[in-house]
């Protein structure tokens, strides 16, 4: 009751119009800041950068104030906070307001807002409530109250001060009728009182909410030491791991406890690879000091080839020292573990260790993994050896043959790469590397000069594997050969061929090319789309809860959106273009590839196919460093998507996915005023950043856009090296000897987006 309590007074203080702090000062009013900022013209610059989208901009707009003694006011320092806010530089908002003595008594609370947001960012949660309550305190109109209400709920509820969080949403529930049933649940997820939560329960009625229901029940029930009910609510909606973690923390007796285990055992053999599992494993090694060498065998089988690695590699250890019976499936995965994890002495041990039908396999792996330990040349030997060994074994033997390949071409010997993937395909044609190989091997003979050789070589290819992702390669190669061969009607054919099939293709842009003729592009269509009701309000609730910090509920509705987007071909152009529109690139371009696999290919779709957000800054930033903008945008589809926010495996951030380390040294380099690893996620600052490192490139490799592009990818070293093979004068040459599948496929599909790009927009 006194956390109740304390919920009332604090929203009591909130009624009237202005509110004096403890030394009397009476804060600023609304009007005010608007004054304020209106006294500087870089102020209203700033303020407009970032209500039009550009944060960053205004954080550069507003750096050299701050700088000025005589220019840091206030105002400045607060513009300078909403613009970091903008681009999440939550720790820069800290560093700006939190010594400011003028907080409490100018902006309406704003400061305390901001400094709340940047608490609930690095987790400080009692920080987060105690600025909250400022915020509330010194909030003078309605959209502010009720903004910072869910502000202080959800720092009550990180607070584990439950009754009042439950308070403030059920009052958020009426203040924002729009979300009201969000607000209910996560009032119910916060009552302890079984009754009132049924009560909230029952009041939730939207479609994309309603399914929530058991799930914040479960959470509610786990929250207040109700274990079994939640474990049971977690079962009903098939949460297996969830339901056993709380039924083991309170199992009574070391019978259920082992049947408990036995069911998460049973969980995690039937589903190897899945997160669940990951899940299921941490419970089982925070209950169980020790498990059965089976069962050890049992968790290394179903997280080897997911991870986490060090755990399977301890689970194989121990299963193997426990005298569990393994198979060579098992010996195998165990080495490509222990390889995956740096430990290669180890990994060598368990390759040899595996016997019978893999012991191929394991053979051509261990070459693989000790590659750069042992050098090109023992390497090379080691791939002979395990040709001559396992000659029967299509698998490893062609794999072997095919690195061999790779190799003798890198170090110069074209001819000795030929044979090699000749005796590839003619002696294992069912591989799944002998279309490639025969690629390759046509490919080496075209830059020998023996062209008609070259072309009869591709036409094959065509001819034994025509479901092969060759097939265009080796038709446009062919029509490139029989050119040189003085056959252009042949070469005409084939290029004609690829545009017919398949027009929107790398191959087909460069097919045109060659036959002096405009690419395809879509049927011209003017951006006109259908307005659904149920979209637009789906979208709008999405909003107001992102803006609210309830990213959770947001994806739930985000989620729901797209799923119903299937129920007709409007619905799905009105889906994707509000997702363009609300930046989720990714998703519009999900439902635009459909209604193009369904027939409609015109320019509208297109666009949402391959989209552009925010063109003109685009082309700004381009332009500005000698850029095409269409490469730019082809660039940044082939790395994000358009997503600011995308993250690569690797680390890759943002729209044209820079490393941090990267970004820093570029940001460095361009007197970036403040540098924080977030504004890779703005898309400002992440252009800034991508486009010079970009530009760089452009300079080293001059018009060598094959080279720029395979650089931005894989790193200048690996162009160097690659330039060193027959033929790469020819750019197109150039990526297909690329020996990187990936970087080879990225060069040619950033090229084909550029394409794209400069077909269906004016730049």
């Amino acid at each position: 009751m006194r956390q109740l309590a304390l919920a009332f007074v604090l929203l009591a203080a909130c009624g009237t119009s202005y509110d004096a702090d403890a030394s009397g000062d009476v804060s600023m009013p609304s009007s005010a800041i608007r004054e304020a900022i209106a006294q500087s013209d870089d102020l209203k610059s700033a303020q407009d950068a970032i209500d039009r989208g550009h944060p960053w901009r205004a954080t550069q707009i507003v750096a050299p104030l701050l700088r000025d003694p005589q220019q840091k006011t206030p105002a400045a320092i607060l513009v300078a906070a909403r613009a970091a806010a903008g681009w999440s530089g939550w720790s820069v908002v800290e560093k700006l307001l939190a010594g400011e003595s003028w907080i409490d008594t100018q902006f309406d609370g704003e400061p305390r807002e901001l400094l709340t947001r940047a608490a609930f960012d690095r987790g400080a949660d009692t920080v987060a409530l105690s600025n909250a309550s400022a915020a509330l305190r010194q909030a003078k109109t309605k959209e502010a109250r009720d903004t910072r209400t869910v502000l202080l709920a959800r720092a009550f509820e990180r607070n584990n001060m439950f009754d009042s969080a439950a308070a403030l949403y059920r009052r958020s529930a009426t203040a924002f009728p729009s979300i009201r049933d969000w607000m209910l649940l996560r009032a119910a997820g916060n009552e302890s009182d079984s009754a009132r939560r049924a009560t909230d329960f029952a009041s939730v009625s939207m479609s994309v909410a309603r399914p929530r229901v058991p799930w914040t029940d479960a959470q509610a029930r786990e929250r207040f030491a109700d274990a079994l009910g939640a474990a049971t609510r977690y079962a009903s909606v098939g949460a297996t791991v969830q339901s056993l973690r709380l039924r083991l923390s309170v199992a009574p007796d070391s019978a259920l406890r082992t049947t408990i285990e036995r069911e998460l055992l049973t969980f995690i053999r039937g589903h190897p690879g899945s997160a669940d599992t990951k899940t299921a494993v941490d419970v089982l090694d925070k209950a169980f000091t020790k498990l059965s060498p089976s069962d050890e065998l049992t968790i290394a089988r179903a997280i080897g080839s997911s991870g986490p690695l060090p755990r399977a590699a301890t689970a194989f250890q121990r299963a193997l020292a426990g005298d569990a019976s393994l198979t060579s499936s098992d010996r195998l995965l165990y080495a490509n573990v222990l390889s995956r994890s740096g430990r290669l002495r180890d990994a060598i041990t368990q390759f040899d260790a595996v016997q019978g039908a893999l012991a191929g396999q394991a053979a051509y792996q261990k070459t693989r993994a000790s590659m750069t330990a042992s050098g090109a040349d023992a390497t090379k030997t080691a791939l002979r050896g395990v040709m001559s060994k396992f000659s029967n074994d299509t698998s490893a033997a062609a794999s072997a043959l095919y690195l061999l390949a790779d190799l003798t071409s890198d170090s110069g010997d074209d001819d000795g790469a030929r044979a090699s993937y000749q005796r590839l395909y003619k002696s294992y044609p069912t591989s799944a590397l002998a279309a490639n190989a025969r690629f390759r091997a046509a490919m080496i003979t075209m830059v020998a000069g023996e062209t008609k050789s070259a072309a009869q070589m591709f036409d094959s290819l065509v001819v034994v594997s025509p479901r092969s992702d060759e097939v265009s390669a080796a038709r446009y190669w062919s029509g490139r050969a029989w050119s040189k061969a003085g056959n252009e009607a042949q070469a005409r054919a084939r290029w004609t061929e690829i545009i017919a099939e398949q027009p929107t293709s790398y191959y087909a842009g460069v097919a045109a090319k060659r036959l002096d003729q405009q690419p395809w592009s879509p049927p011209a269509r003017a951006d006109s789309f259908p307005v659904i009701a149920a979209v637009d309000s789906a979208f709008a609730r999405a909003a107001l809860l992102e803006r609210l910090g309830m990213d959770a509920e947001a994806r739930l509705e985000y989620d729901a959106i797209d799923a119903a987007s299937s129920s007709s071909a409007d619905r799905q152009l009105a889906t994707a273009h509000a997702f363009l529109a609300n930046g989720q690139a990714s998703r519009a371009m999900r439902i635009a590839q459909k209604l193009a696999d369904a027939g409609q290919r015109d320019a509208r779709v297109y666009r949402l196919l391959f989209p552009v957000v925010d063109r003109e800054e685009l082309a700004r930033t381009a332009t500005a460093r000698s850029l095409d903008p269409a490469l730019v945008a082809g660039l940044i589809r082939q790395e994000s998507n358009f997503m600011p926010r995308a993250v690569s495996v690797a680390g890759a951030r943002g729209l044209m996915q820079l490393l941090p380390s990267v970004g820093q040294e570029i940001a460095h380099g361009l007197d970036f005023p403040v540098w924080h690893s977030a504004l890779l996620f703005d898309a400002d600052a992440n252009l800034q950043l991508g486009t010079s490192h970009l530009a760089t490139y452009m300079k080293q490799y001059g018009p060598q856009l094959s080279r720029v592009l395979a650089a931005y990818n894989a790193g200048g070293s690996r162009v160097t090296r690659w330039s060193t093979k027959g033929g790469v004068d020819d750019p197109e040459v150039f990526i297909e000897r690329i020996p990187f599948v990936e970087t080879r496929d990225y060069v040619r599909l950033v090229q084909r987006n550029a394409l794209f790009y400069s077909l269906i927009y004016s730049w």
